[in-house]
């Protein structure tokens, strides 16, 4: 037993917490925000153990894994990943709130953007690329600032860095996420990692301007270039935006389109009941690939989501009480499509890379054309 076991043993080396569901009860040797899935699905959940990282970087490098001389790599669950690692993504806590930024659970806080959508119309919005957030996590956010707007140049761009420590001190009056729908652009750069702050600014009906990214969480893969985003470049960004917003505002209708299908694929697609049955048929699978009856470890907890909120303060409480699941689903999970055969995955890897080329194409055509008017 404990052989079969030692994949998982190997990935609590750089694991936060290890999670063990048996018999319908959630046991946790350290903290983890919710239970809400067997609140949902009781008796559906099979039992398994599980280590999770919440360090924003996948860690489970192909390239080591791949040599003959190394074992098969530990399975090890965190919110992202990327095409180098094997690490197996799981939806974000930012599903259920981010109650140090004051960022309301996913079910409420999609409902505000939808809403917000409704305050003004994409001709009437601001003409520019917007983003607002933190730069000083990583060197291409940095390079991002580069592109604001001075005395010398404008490349349609108006990037802001938002500095939490005073917003939390004014309330949080300036940081309101569906009051931020009001421009025709917004752009999307990755931190330190991938960020949760996707799947607000592909919600808001703006044309996301998707700095080429590293890292993919559980639902980015399926978004596809010129459908639902306009690919930025990471080596060129400040040309790339001025282009893209250049581009739309004299294709209105087809920019329109871009930005509505982002939203609609967000607020339709990435409802709460699909985001739980996404964690039900993903800890389904991989319980059917364990060679062991899982045991609860003797330093183990049962938690359950009411204790966790009683502990809890301030906005964690609050979220936490708000995303709790009241009771069962009133329908069984989604049924799980067929995974892709070669042919369609080949196609849908074809379509991206073609969207992206078309877009480097028209971009370099549009610089050519722009030097030789200088």
């Amino acid at each position: 037993m404990e052989a079969i076991r030692r994949p998982l043993a190997r990935s609590s080396l750089v694991a936060l917490f290890f999670v063990v569901l048996s018999l319908g009860a959630f046991i946790c040797t350290r903290y983890l925000d919710s239970a809400a899935l067997l609140r949902r699905y009781p008796g559906k959940v099979p039992d398994l153990d599980l280590m999770f990282d919440c360090v924003d970087w996948p860690v489970m490098k192909k390239d080591f894994f791949d040599h003959p001389k190394h074992r098969a790599p530990p399975p090890l669950f965190r919110y992202c990943g990327n095409d180098s690692t094997y690490d197996i993504v799981f939806p974000d806590w930012s599903f259920w709130g981010w109650p140090e930024i004051n960022i309301k659970p996913w079910e409420a806080l999609s409902k505000d953007l939808k809403e917000g959508n409704t305050r003004s119309k994409w001709t009437d919005r601001d003409p520019h690329a917007y983003w607002k957030g933190n730069p000083t996590v990583a060197a291409t956010r940095m390079d991002l600032l580069k592109c604001n707007v001075s005395d010398k140049q404008d490349w349609n761009a108006r990037v802001y860095a938002q500095d939490w420590l005073q917003e939390q001190k004014q309330g949080y009056k300036q940081s309101d996420l569906a009051s931020q729908c009001i421009h025709r652009y917004k752009i999307y750069i990755e931190g330190s990692a991938w960020s949760v702050s996707e799947k607000y600014i592909l919600a808001c009906d703006s044309v996301t301007l998707l700095v080429k990214p590293i890292y993919y969480d559980f639902f980015t893969r399926s978004l596809m270039p010129l459908k639902h985003y306009w690919p930025i470049k990471d080596d060129d960004k400040c040309r790339s935006i001025k282009y893209a917003v250049d581009w739309g505002n004299s294709h209105q209708q087809e920019a329109q389109a871009i930005g509505k299908a982002a939203s609609s694929f967000i607020l339709d697609e990435l409802k709460m009941d699909y985001v739980y049955d996404y964690m039900f048929h993903l800890l389904s699978e991989y319980a059917k690939l364990l060679k062991y009856k899982p045991t609860v470890p003797q330093k183990a907890v049962e938690l359950c989501s009411e204790s966790m909120a009683c502990l809890a303060q301030g906005f964690e409480k609050q979220f936490m009480t708000d995303s709790l699941v009241k009771g069962l689903a009133v329908s069984e999970p989604c049924a799980m499509p067929p995974p892709y055969d070669p042919a369609s995955l080949h196609s849908v890897i074809e379509g991206k890379d073609s969207g992206i080329k078309q877009v480097e194409t028209w971009e370099k055509e549009y610089w050519q054309s722009h030097n030789k008017q200088m």
